[in-house]
């Protein structure tokens, strides 16, 4: 569950002359350290980096940095200029003279977690009452009720060490305008590439829908899809298929034609697309399509998993999302029968990820979170290690290097690296068990403290 630590809000994003946004990061570093009881030294010996000044430099030492999958650094140290990482220092290498040090002493840093499947406008609040509402896009409720509650799901993502997230879908481009007032600093939260409203068919749901984003045909698909872009979407979600809640069907919405119109258009403008598809019915001519990740699918042939190998087509399975629907059915008026039906879904999902894992195709880790099932989102990779087989260290890399190509940000986020933007989660353990993964002691975003812990956790 989430915990009661403190959140720190982050710099304000963007267009801040490197001045100001150093000294503002430093601010809020110097305030993360002195209530982290933590001592400041002063470093007297030790090169000054050629290229920067050393008092604009932060140290952050640890007992490891992981600085990407299987790439450890033992005793080695952060080093942080303002928003990005500037170096990382192997033990005993000297630290710059008057940079500010942050001993983390036991703890080790890997790099700030992605979400790849979320969405985080999906809310709940008791006070509507004791059952969740059957309203996925939460239609019903006005933006005044959502934006608490959304703000509420940011914090906590922020609490498990997530810090970028992948919003495959919201009503009225609301994710879209949480992504603009995160990256403004007036929402502390994970950053966010969001999908807007997505494309889905009328065979997706009822034609006298008021949701934004149904289209039928060539066309219609082609027009929504530019739209989308034209509202600053980082991302086309399509939905090829039926699936979602309790419905496990996987009847197809969406023909070959009208996919390949979708990744087309979005590629030519450099967007990535993912498609859901909940059976892994549509999957082929999803990979056929060029699409650049399938959702969910519950089966997917060796043949299937072949062809997306060879494509780089990603797949994002989100088990512990079926899960968390089979363990709150009263909670969302599912039919008591339908435990039965998660259990096989469930069971058919972590076969075809093990099939996709050895068959080496790219997975992600997605947590398909909805309501109150934020505080559950890194478990997804819990379920990587025990149920699927990878190691833990496999499974950082579908939250961290996996997840940052296929948002088509490998070049500043999802791993420790000079010049990326210094996002990373301070963690008391290593990765010897997946489980210390959870242990969050801090956690760090474009080199500000957005996240500590309780003293005593």
């Amino acid at each position: 569950m989430v915990s009661s630590g403190r959140l720190r809000p982050p710099d304000i994003a963007g267009g801040r002359p490197r001045e100001r946004a150093r000294t503002c990061a430093r601010a809020a570093l110097g305030l993360a350290i002195l209530l982290a009881c933590k001592t400041e030294q002063a470093v007297t010996d030790g090169p000054v980096p050629a290229d920067i000044p050393a008092s604009s430099l932060t140290v952050y030492k640890f007992a490891r940095v992981v600085t990407a999958p299987d790439q450890v650094v033992e005793g080695g140290a952060v080093v942080v200029d303002g928003k990005r990482f500037h170096s990382v220092l192997a033990a005993g290498e000297p630290l710059p003279i008057g940079a500010r040090i942050v001993d983390h002493g036991r703890y080790t840093a890997i790099p700030g977690l992605i979400d790849a499947h979320t969405h985080i406008t999906f809310c709940w609040d008791p006070a509507w009452g004791d059952r969740a509402p059957h309203d996925p896009f939460q239609i019903a409720q006005s933006k005044a009720q959502l934006l608490p509650l959304v703000a509420k799901n940011l914090r906590t993502l922020l609490s498990l060490g997530v810090t970028t997230i992948r919003d495959l879908g919201s009503d009225n481009q609301l994710d879209l305008e949480t992504a603009a007032r995160v990256e403004a600093g007036e929402l502390v939260g994970p950053r966010i590439f969001g999908a807007g409203d997505g494309v889905w068919s009328s065979r997706l749901a009822p034609k006298e829908s008021t949701r934004p984003g149904q289209a039928d045909g060539v066309e219609q698909v082609a027009a929504t899809v530019r739209r989308e872009i034209d509202a600053g979407v980082k991302v086309v979600k399509l939905w090829a298929s039926t699936g979602s809640d309790d419905d496990l069907s996987g009847e197809r919405t969406y023909s070959y034609d009208e996919i390949k119109t979708a990744v087309d258009i979005a590629h030519a403008h450099g967007i990535p697309v993912a498609v859901h598809d909940t059976l892994g019915t549509v999957t082929d001519d999803i990979v056929r399509a060029g699409a650049d990740s399938v959702e969910h699918p519950r089966t997917l042939s060796p043949d299937t998993l072949a062809h997306m190998r060879a494509q780089g087509v990603a797949y994002v399975p989100t088990i512990h999302h079926n899960r968390y629907y089979r363990d709150n059915i009263e909670r969302f008026r599912f039919s008591p029968d339908k435990r039965a039906a998660f259990d096989a879904f469930i069971a058919d999902n972590i076969a075809t990820a093990r099939a996709a894992h050895a068959a080496g195709v790219t997975i992600v880790m997605g947590s398909d979170a909805v309501y109150t099932a934020f505080g559950e989102s890194t478990r997804e990779l819990d379920v990587f290690v025990r149920d699927v087989g990878m190691t833990p260290m496999e499974a950082l890399a579908t939250a961290t290097t996996d997840a940052a190509k296929l948002l088509r940000a490998e070049d500043r986020i999802g791993a420790i690296r000079p010049d990326y933007l210094a996002d990373f989660v301070v963690i008391d353990g290593d990765l010897s068990q997946i489980e210390h993964i959870h242990n969050v002691v801090a956690v760090v975003k474009e080199g500000a403290v957005v996240f500590e812990a309780p003293a005593g956790k």
